[in-house]
């Protein structure tokens, strides 16, 4: 049956080029391996997630490993690997992910692992155990620094991966730098989770410069965490609306927020910027300064807010407009044309029966008293 979710046929996970010991099916399970930028970390089955962490483990060689931040729970982290988060690749081994046309979608250490809150220079695995579920869920830990478009027409997603940071200047270079890094485009089928990936190739020529800008905007999604706890947040959504809001030089209602969770004292929300008004999409200019503010670090709140950080945003065309309108008016005028129809003959029919002349009646006697009509006497 169709699936509600974007699916993708993974087959393989490779830890520092070599694939992990595991059958291709451990990520078919179910609803298979699904993409949900909603999601902050990613989860595994067991024995993937297994063989995972020993796999990382093994490529750690001078990392020491130590308890995670919160004892509550069993975060596998590891000390030692500095603060310098661009120079983690030195430590941490790089991750592929391969789907079912071959194609690699390739993970730097930001995209599996978190920053230890409580030890400086220590990190924890982002990817976790599922329990007893055979889903394979893919968060947006997996896609930072990573422009993620959806095409919703040809049921693909297309992974740019570039600094979020540095796009909005990329987009405004005219001409692009030499020798660009070529963008990981993987294709997914968002209705049926056994569905093999589509092939689809390398745009020609410099990538990633005109494309978000020629693309419609539907809405813009990221991710806001703040160290306020969940009943100090709560009350104040609408004045963290009103604040990003006039950060993002947005009207309020184009602002709404589409997740929120908490742990410990911490809030992680979820957060789209909509088309003003009725509009299916934005302006390619209204969504560009959006986008260079956001890659700017905007909004910027209150201190009542504690610290906070905004990250992995992403770009989502319209949603197709429903044919239910124009359907709903072909049906009406088929019922009235289905009624005048019906109306014709039987009008028709009412005049002729007033047309006719109204005979008078009587009630007909015994047939032995009926008498035979009189012939016409000639007249003389």
């Amino acid at each position: 049956g169709n699936s509600p979710y974007y699916n993708i046929d993974l087959k393989e996970i490779h830890v520092a080029g070599k694939p992990l010991n595991l059958n291709p099916r451990v990520f078919g399970g179910k609803h298979g391996t699904i993409l949900d930028s909603g999601t902050t970390y990613a989860y595994l089955p067991e024995a993937a997630f297994a063989a995972f962490k020993n796999a990382v483990v093994k490529e750690l060689h001078s990392l020491k490993q130590i308890e995670g931040p919160d004892p509550s729970f069993k975060d596998i982290c590891f000390s030692g690997a500095g603060s310098n988060i661009s120079q983690l690749s030195k430590n941490f081994p790089h991750v592929d992910m391969v789907f079912s046309d071959g194609k690699k979608l390739t993970l730097s250490p930001e995209n599996y692992l978190f920053q230890h809150f409580k030890v400086r220079g220590a990190y924890c695995l982002g990817i976790f155990p599922n329990g007893k579920n055979p889903i394979s869920l893919l968060g947006g830990i997996v896609v930072r620094n990573t422009l993620v478009t959806y095409d919703r027409e040809n049921k693909r997603i297309g992974f740019w991966k570039t600094n979020c940071s540095e796009l909005w200047d990329r987009l405004n270079l005219s001409p692009p730098p030499p020798s660009p890094p070529s963008p990981s485009l993987s294709s997914l089928d968002n209705t049926n989770p056994t569905a093999h990936l589509s092939p689809s190739s390398a745009p020609s020529g410099p990538p990633g410069y005109n494309t978000p800008v020629d693309i419609k905007v539907g809405l813009i999604t990221f991710y806001l965490s703040l160290s306020v706890n969940c009943s100090e947040l709560k009350p104040r959504i609408p004045e963290l609306v009103h604040f990003i809001a006039q950060e993002l030089d947005v009207n309020v209602s184009q602002v709404r927020l589409m997740n929120f969770s908490t742990k410990g004292n911490d809030s992680l929300t979820k957060w789209a910027v909509f088309p003003a008004g009725s509009a299916d999409y934005m302006l390619n200019a209204t969504a560009m300064e959006i986008i260079g503010r956001l890659a700017e670090d905007h909004p910027h709140l209150q201190h009542s807010f504690g610290t906070y950080k905004m990250f992995d945003w992403v770009i989502e065309p319209p949603p197709k407009r429903k044919l239910w309108p124009r359907n709903y008016l072909v049906l009406v005028v088929a019922l009235v044309v289905l009624v005048v129809g019906l109306s014709a003959p039987v009008g028709w029919l009412i005049w002729r029966r007033r047309q006719e002349p109204n005979l008078p009646y009587g009630p007909v006697g015994r047939v032995e008293t009926v008498t035979h009509d009189q012939e016409l006497q000639p007249l003389k």
